[in-house]
């Protein structure tokens, strides 16, 4: 039986990864995998999403399209990025703070320099390259549905990302995946209907220093806007 302290432990150990070794994902793990991500709850049992797999040939083709359109883009105002899904930037005040620390813990750890544009940009890049997972996926939601959708989506990838750490796998889910859909879509066969959210490298992680890097938790009480003492 799970206990509350194995739940914790376990929960807590999930983290990006950032560099994973070439080894394939046996077929039958990722299937289990995406299957364990449908334990997730969905509005109504809608499931509103769909879920884009690349690897072998499609992987490196679109790595090497993505690659090249962040290269043609770069002098572009953010990186001539066209998301379905756009937001504020820079991120709005409270929140820019947080994914600030993000950046320079991924940095140090890594040894770039602020200052050191190119190693920035190319560090940008492995985002293109899955940081160079053998799989990786693209998550579509159903314009539809709004914000349910991609709320649903959100659920199936927490539990996704779970079932993944427990069988030994790594994930990073990266909103720079989404930056341009006409690219991906490209290599989907997915209707006008579903909007590109972001993407998933998975695999199993390598033994490079910048995994055993791991973002702050927040004190929950950051977050909580009332108390049941007020």
């Amino acid at each position: 039986m799970l206990t509350n302290e194995n739940w914790q432990e376990f929960a807590a150990s999930r983290r990006s990864t950032r560099d994973f070794l070439p080894t394939e994902i046996p077929a039958e793990v990722l299937h289990d995998v995406l299957t364990d991500g449908l334990t997730a709850p969905s509005w109504s049992n809608t499931r509103p999403f769909m879920i884009g797999i690349a690897q072998g040939e499609k992987r490196d083709r679109l790595s090497k399209a993505l690659v090249t359109r962040l290269g043609n883009s770069a002098e572009l105002p953010g990186m001539g990025a066209n998301p379905d899904f756009t937001h504020e930037i820079p991120y709005p005040e409270g929140l820019i703070e947080r994914s600030m620390r993000v950046g320079k813990g991924i940095y140090d750890t890594l040894g770039i320099d602020r200052n050191d544009s190119a190693a920035r940009f190319r560090f940008l890049e492995r985002n293109y390259e899955f940081f160079g997972a053998p799989t990786a996926l693209f998550f579509f939601a159903h314009r539809g549905l709004d914000r349910f959708a991609t709320m649903d989506l959100g659920f199936y990838m927490e539990a996704l990302m779970l079932s993944a750490k427990a069988k030994g796998l790594g994930t990073c889910a990266q909103g720079y995946l989404g930056n341009y859909p006409e690219t991906v879509k490209e290599e989907f066969d997915i209707s006008d209907d579903y909007a590109l959210v972001c993407g998933m490298s998975i695999g199993y992680p390598s033994d490079h220093p910048i995994n055993s890097w791991k973002a702050e938790r927040l004190p929950i009480e950051e977050l909580i806007v009332g108390s049941s003492e007020n």
